[in-house]
C-alpha cells in the first residue's frame, strides 16, 4: 500500500526513483534560478555604485567651485 510519499509498507516504492529524478532536476533548476538572481542583484548592485560614486563627484567639483544649490 502506497502512502503517497513514495513508500510502500514493504519499503520504498519503486516509482519513486522517478520521482526522485524529478526532484532532482527541480532543485538543480532552482539553483540555476538562484544564482542567475545573485548575478543580476550584483549587476544592479555595481551599476548603482557607479551611478552614485559619479553624482558625488559632480557635487564635489561643484562644491569645490561654490555652484553647489
Amino acid at each position: 500500500m502506497d502512502n503517497g510519499y513514495g513508500i510502500s509498507g514493504s519499503g520504498i516504492n519503486k516509482g519513486s526513483s522517478n520521482e526522485g529524478s524529478n526532484r532532482k532536476k527541480l532543485l538543480m533548476s532552482r539553483g540555476m534560478a538562484m544564482e542567475n538572481e545573485k548575478e543580476d542583484i550584483n549587476k544592479m548592485a555595481e551599476t548603482f555604485i557607479k551611478i552614485f560614486h559619479k553624482q558625488l563627484k559632480i557635487e564635489r567639483e561643484k562644491s569645490s567651485k561654490g555652484l553647489l544649490i
